[in-house]
């Protein structure tokens, strides 16, 4: 197909012979990966790590990372995450107008120990953006444990003229303001790549349940 848009930049060259090749969306690891990991690669896996990445042999060591440096890792990363979110609610809050009440209250959502979901993209219909939500009184359930509490953060735009999609983003809005789900579904506006840094980096899980065979990776 890209070969067929951009003919025009090689004229006469039979379709099938233009230098367009296969591409594969990837991630650039100093971009993505948080300094709480790196430096921990950096100790366990040697200082070449990053530039051999792609070596299956640079991970034959990640075993020897002791689980309790690797979960306190993570425990910072998510503690950092959450202040992040937190700030963000309070800076919505406080362009709506609300109260120095509300506003205050924003600053104490989010457990740090509770099982933290992160759902952040695209709000495209076949992304499923609320899949969880299809049986409300089960999602009560289990975001209400007082054993085993779980809490969601969203995040994600659409495109402007994707109704549907804007749709989705206001039902989740909509449920993060029920009193039930307060406090265990948040939303955090502006989706931008400093966002998905935050949120990637400190949930605990990161959903992905896109319709077959829609997803383009």
């Amino acid at each position: 197909v890209s070969r067929q848009m951009w003919t025009e930049l090689w004229p006469g060259t039979p379709v099938e012979q233009i230098p367009i090749g296969h591409i594969t969306n990837g991630v650039h690891i100093g971009t993505w990966l948080v300094p709480e990991l790196r430096d921990l690669y950096d100790r366990y896996l040697g200082g070449e790590w990053m530039e051999n990445a792609d070596d299956p042999a640079t991970w034959q060591a990640v075993d020897t990372i002791p689980n309790a440096e690797l979960w306190a890792a993570h425990v910072e990363r998510k503690r950092k995450m959450i202040d992040f979110v937190r700030d963000r609610l309070q800076q919505q809050l406080v362009r709506y107008g609300e109260g120095p009440r509300r506003v205050a209250a924003a600053g104490q959502l989010l457990d740090p120990s509770a099982l933290t979901l992160g759902f952040a993209r695209r709000f495209a219909t076949y992304k499923r953006a609320t899949l969880l939500f299809r049986d409300l009184e089960r999602l009560k359930r289990i975001l209400n444990n007082p054993e085993r509490p779980v809490q969601i953060v969203f995040s994600g735009k659409a495109h402007p003229h994707d109704e549907p999609g804007k749709a989705l983003i206001r039902r989740i809005y909509e449920l993060s303001q029920d009193p039930e789900f307060r406090g265990k579904i948040v939303f955090v506006e502006n989706y931008d790549m400093n966002v998905a840094r935050h949120l990637i980096s400190g949930v605990d899980i990161w959903l992905n349940n896109p319709r077959r065979p829609y997803e383009a990776s």
